[in-house]
């Protein structure tokens, strides 16, 4: 478990290029003589912890990785979240047709290389639990949420995903009531079946919706990441 200074400390070194002090010394882990980019990918499936920057990437004609400073205007640092400080456009498409989830953080313009950070495209909605007995996930506090939404769960820290959610995967909200919700894998599918109870950390997900002549954006502060 980190602190919170040191989360900030760590989102600092790698996205603004600040040292990291007191460590060894006062100047601490120094950041590179030149800060140079980072690269953001989109993918159109969770890569997966153990994935690396080419894995669901985009592949829509046109596609390409964009470069985004490492510095104070290319992110902006609060606390333990990092967010882009300004709009990311990537190319247009000249062919293809995709759905982008996810935006991937890595170190290089292309390639099966490392992938260091993997943001949700979406809404952060909270923690909740799924319960077997009913295969009803409750949120508390859910509040903009709707029928055919799509949505993703990720694992806490302190608790396994409920058995039958996989971590990443976008599902469809199939029924909502007050704070709680069932899913499917299909849109107006059969609710899916949660088998063992466990925690989960949802986020009601807004893809970027990929065809010939469209361009990718993302927002200021769409692509957010948290230091865990």
């Amino acid at each position: 478990m980190k602190s919170n200074g040191w989360e900030t400390a760590l989102l600092n070194l790698y996205f603004a290029n600040a040292n990291a002090a007191n460590i060894g010394d006062a100047t601490g882990l120094r950041g590179s003589t030149g800060a140079g980019s980072l690269y953001i990918s989109l993918h159109t499936a969770y890569p997966g912890e153990a994935g690396v920057q080419n894995t669901s990437e985009a592949a829509y004609t046109g596609y390409a990785r964009v470069a985004v400073a490492r510095s104070g205007a290319g992110w902006t640092v609060s606390g333990n979240q990092v967010t882009n400080a300004a709009l990311i456009a990537f190319p247009a498409a000249t062919g293809g047709s995709e759905t982008e989830f996810f935006a991937g953080v890595g170190r290089q313009v292309s390639g099966a290389t490392e992938l260091d950070y993997i943001a949700p495209m979406g809404t952060e909605l909270g923690e909740g639990d799924g319960f077997s007995a009913t295969d009803i996930i409750t949120i508390p506090g859910l509040s903009g949420v709707a029928v055919d939404d799509r949505i993703a769960f990720f694992a806490l820290p302190k608790d396994a995903l409920p058995t039958g959610i996989t971590a990443g995967t976008v599902y469809w909200v199939k029924t909502v009531s007050g704070n709680d919700i069932t899913i499917s894998t299909t849109q107006g599918g059969a609710t899916l079946d949660i088998t063992a109870a466990g925690g989960v950390l949802a986020y009601k997900m807004i893809g970027l919706a990929v065809s010939n002549g469209i361009t990718p954006q993302v927002a200021i502060g769409q692509l957010s990441v948290k230091e865990e």
